[in-house]
């Protein structure tokens, strides 16, 4: 790949905001001895300067088809490696001062290709069109709870059948409610304005039923009721008289059984 020189050194050193910045230790590629240099990320670009205050960097490494490995060797503190899948590629070994700076910069080399970004923006797409997908059945559903209320509310109160009104009409009033027994219809009517006061009304003769006949009161020769039982007995305490002797007699006779 080739690059315009004053294009990248332009770029490295506008105002456009980087995505990091900071010192890192550059193993050379003629002089294996490790470097301080300072690095700045923008996109999938990675500058390196001499110094913090230098105008123009001294190279840059280009992060697409590359990974970025932690170094195995235990004489290379806190170091990593970017390497390329061609052959002849150049294998970049650098080195953060501390632990924390190592893994903040790997993660963010790893983040810097465009291959992971447009990973990235794959799987914000699958989630958008879910998140519609759901926002769209939600809303259909909304639109058919509103559609069956309308129409229940459009088509109003059953009408009631033929038959469920004759009896409406016919049927007997739950207030003033008149029994019926033995073809004779008692009801009870409330006093009046006239003052006349509650009772059973017989049905009139104009209606062609009779009222029922009122029973005859029994009489004795003088004129006073008497027991069915002992003729005589009017009151009732010579009722109670000749029944207690009655059962003083039994008692009597029980004793003398023993």
């Amino acid at each position: 790949m080739k690059l315009n020189e004053r294009s990248v050194a332009h770029y490295a050193t506008c105002n456009s905001p980087p995505d990091k910045t900071g010192f890192l230790f550059k193993k050379g590629e003629r002089n294996t001895a490790y470097h301080r240099r300072w690095f700045i990320l923008k996109g999938n670009m990675l500058f390196y300067f001499e110094e913090r205050e230098s105008r123009e960097p001294i190279g840059v490494i280009v992060l697409e088809g590359c990974t970025v490995e932690l170094c195995e060797s235990e004489s290379e503190e806190f170091a990593f490696a970017v390497k390329f899948d061609c052959i002849k590629a150049r294998v970049y070994k650098m080195a953060a001062e501390s632990q924390a700076g190592m893994e903040s910069w790997v993660k963010a080399l790893s983040r810097a290709s465009f291959d992971y970004m447009r990973l990235v923006v794959k799987e914000l797409e699958r989630q958008l069109e879910e998140v519609q997908e759901a926002r769209s059945l939600q809303a259909k559903s909304k639109a058919k709870k509103q559609q069956t209320q309308v129409q229940g509310a459009e088509a109003g109160p059953r009408t009631a059948t033929p038959s469920q009104q004759n009896t409406a009409i016919t049927g007997p009033s739950q207030e003033g409610l008149s029994s019926r027994e033995n073809g004779v219809t008692w009801s009870k009517h409330t006093s009046s304005a006239n003052g006349v006061s509650e009772g059973c009304d017989y049905p009139s003769r104009a209606s062609g039923v009779r009222p029922p006949p009122v029973p005859p009161r029994r009489k004795t020769n003088g004129g006073s009721l008497e027991s069915p039982v002992s003729p005589g007995t009017g009151c009732f305490s010579k009722l109670h008289e000749w029944y207690g002797k009655e059962v003083a007699e039994l008692r009597i006779e029980w004793l003398q059984s023993k």
